[in-house]
């Protein structure tokens, strides 16, 4: 099986990244700042580090997890496919990256300042935050038709969708629900307009990232794609039996049920 190989980064690419805006400072880590949002009923909040064998409560102890919700400016939505066994086997995530000005994620820096991060949604709270950004397409649609359709609408649209989410706030939190094997969260998503200079800031800074496609890259992942579809692929091809040997199968269960 092929494995993707990445170039190790140079002493340039590893040189902290500060991004000022308007009295505000945001870092780029060299490593993706990652957090997940642990949606099981005895936690419900988003944690970073390992928390393998720990409750809620040693997990706070440990300053492990990181409130029950989140506000960002987004920087980069994008899906992927992934393997985190045993629970999760070639399964589709969206990848959040954007820069927290509410929460735990980002009380833990100074008032005027806050870092690119990075966390996973699937299943429920993947399909809901989907739906809830399906405005975004509409409203550009109904754009585009106002102005009398006059470039190909998925560009028009792709820079309108942009539009939308580098001029709102995006709030992500843990929400309580009941399932056919009892209670647990998902992450619920909302947006609003920027309030205060911050979060205005926060959104210039957006801009400023999108334009280095490498900020929002956790290698990682890249390599668990890779191999997802690597095994996806080989699975495929394992399934596909040629027709010669379809015929010959098919020949000898005709000439069994004739005898």
């Amino acid at each position: 099986m092929n494995q993707l190989k990445l170039k190790p980064l140079t002493k340039l690419e590893q040189t902290m990244n500060i991004i000022q805006i308007d009295g505000y400072g945001f870092l780029i880590p060299n490593s993706p700042s990652r957090y997940r949002g642990n949606c099981s009923k005895e936690w419900g909040c988003f944690v970073t580090g390992e928390t393998k064998g720990l409750n809620h409560s040693k997990a706070e102890k440990a300053g492990l997890t990181k409130g029950t919700f989140v506000e960002m400016a987004i920087c980069q939505i994008s899906t992927k496919v992934l393997t985190f066994e045993p629970n999760y086997v070639n399964e589709e995530f969206l990848e959040i990256w954007g820069i927290p000005v509410g929460g735990e994620m980002k009380d833990q820096f100074h008032e005027k300042a806050s870092e690119l991060s990075t966390f996973l949604m699937h299943r429920e709270s993947k399909d809901k935050f989907q739906l809830l950004t399906e405005q975004f397409v509409k409203n550009a649609l109904n754009s585009w038709a106002s102005e009398g359709m006059k470039t190909d609408f998925n560009s028009y649209s792709f820079e309108k969708i942009r539009e939308s989410y580098n001029s709102k706030i995006f709030r992500f939190e843990m929400t309580p629900t009941e399932g056919k094997h009892g209670p647990y969260f998902y992450i619920a998503g909302s947006y609003r307009e920027p309030n205060g200079e911050l979060e205005i800031a926060a959104l210039k800074a957006v801009k400023e990232i999108q334009s280095n496609s490498n900020n929002c890259q956790d290698r990682r992942l890249i390599e668990n794609q890779a191999k997802c579809f690597a095994a996806i692929a080989e699975s495929e091809n394992q399934s596909r039996v040629p027709v010669s040997q379809l015929n010959a199968t098919n020949s000898k269960q005709l000439k069994s049920a004739k005898a």
